[in-house]
């Protein structure tokens, strides 16, 4: 499964429970402040004068139970949009372009090196071209002198990635 959207479920999964935890701190708060308070049957409060309105203390309440609301939502989308969006191929996709200068090999190279999430050996590009290793390293060459794609001595092989 890809990085970003395990993150991104992760992401979405905590703020639910967050928003869970969260309302059910402040309903038991809000039951415990309106406990045994009693309102007539004109709409008034009934308790006497030197305690503090119940109702003034939930307002009191309303801060952190809005915040805590607007926070759930706000990780819930950016959650759910790291799942959607985030992807390895739509990233590298927005980020490299192939130049249309390129010849028609050196655009096939790049193209290769863009649908796989993992850098290729030299000897499968020259493969994968029906070119021969010569004329494959001469193309990579090009690419690197470019500054598109690097090679990296594995052995005696090369590994070919791309530059982001």
């Amino acid at each position: 499964m890809n990085p970003y959207r395990t993150v991104g479920i992760t992401i979405a999964v905590f703020s639910i429970v967050l928003f869970l935890v969260s309302f059910s701190y402040i309903r038991t708060a809000e039951q415990a402040v309106l406990e045994g308070h009693e309102v007539s049957e004109t709409g008034a409060c009934l308790h006497p004068p030197e305690e503090v309105c119940p109702y003034s203390q939930l307002n009191e309440l309303a801060f952190p139970k809005y915040l805590s609301l607007g926070g759930s939502i706000a990780l819930f989308l950016f959650g759910i949009a790291l799942t959607l969006f985030a992807s390895k191929e739509h990233l590298s996709r927005k980020l490299m372009r192939i130049p249309a200068t390129l010849s028609p090999e050196e655009k096939h190279i790049l193209s290769l090196l863009q649908k796989t999430t993992e850098p290729l050996y030299q000897s499968a590009i020259a493969t994968e071209l029906g070119a021969s290793k010569v004329t494959t390293t001469r193309l990579l060459d090009k690419l690197e002198s470019k500054g598109l794609i690097e090679r990296k001595r594995r052995g005696m092989t090369n590994l070919v990635v791309l530059k982001r």
